[in-house]
C-alpha cells in the first residue's frame, strides 16, 4: 500500500515538474512579441499608440476554452502599469482579441520587473518609427500629447456637430409649432 503511494506521489512530482515551466510566465523577445501582434489586433494596436513596453511576458491563461492558451502581458515601468491581452474562441477560432486587464504596478513589482527588463528590453520601436529610433519616456509623453490633442480635437468637433443636429431639431419643432397653432385658427 505504501510503495503505491509512494509511487503516484513519485508521478505526481514528475508530472508536476515537467508542467511547471509550462504555466510559467516567461519573458517575450522582441520577435515573439511581433509574433504576438501580428496574432492579437487588440494588442497591436495598444502598443503603436502607446509605444513597446519595457518588457513583455507570456503566461498560462486557460486550458478549456473559449479562452486561449495563454495571455500577453505588456509592462510599462515609468508609468507603472500592466496591461493583459488574450484571445477568445468562437466556432472554434480565435475571433475575439481584448484588452483583459489594466493595474498599477507597486514599487517592489517595479523593482523586480526593472531587473528583468535590464536582462532582456524589448526596446524596437513598431515598424512605422524604424527610421528614427527607439522611443524613449519624453518621445512617448510627445505622442502621448499629441494623441490626446487629437482626440480632443475630434470631440470637439462632435460637439459642434450635436448642436447644429440640436439647432436643426428645434427649427424643425418651431415650424411644426407654428404649423399646429395656424390648423387650430382655421
Amino acid at each position: 500500500m505504501r510503495r503505491g503511494v509512494v509511487v503516484w506521489l513519485g508521478c505526481w512530482v514528475l508530472l508536476a515538474a515537467l508542467v511547471a515551466p509550462v504555466w510559467a510566465e516567461r519573458d517575450l523577445s522582441e520577435d515573439e512579441l511581433r509574433d504576438e501582434m501580428a496574432q492579437n489586433r487588440a494588442l497591436e494596436q495598444y502598443i503603436e499608440r502607446n509605444g513597446m513596453p519595457d518588457l513583455a511576458a507570456a503566461r498560462f491563461l486557460a486550458d478549456t476554452p473559449p479562452w486561449d492558451d495563454h495571455e500577453v502581458a505588456l509592462y510599462y515601468l515609468d508609468r507603472r502599469q500592466e496591461v493583459g491581452f488574450a484571445r477568445a474562441y468562437i466556432l472554434g477560432r480565435p475571433s475575439i482579441e481584448i484588452e483583459r486587464y489594466r493595474r498599477p504596478l507597486t514599487d517592489e513589482q517595479v523593482a523586480a520587473l526593472a531587473a528583468r527588463a535590464r536582462q532582456r528590453p524589448v526596446d524596437a520601436p513598431p515598424a512605422d518609427r524604424v527610421s528614427r529610433g527607439p522611443l524613449g519616456p519624453a518621445e512617448r509623453a510627445e505622442e502621448s500629447a499629441r494623441r490626446a490633442e487629437d482626440a480632443a480635437a475630434r470631440v470637439e468637433q462632435a460637439a459642434e456637430s450635436a448642436e447644429r443636429a440640436a439647432e436643426r431639431a428645434e427649427a424643425v419643432t418651431a415650424r411644426m409649432e407654428q404649423s399646429f397653432h395656424r390648423s387650430l385658427r382655421k
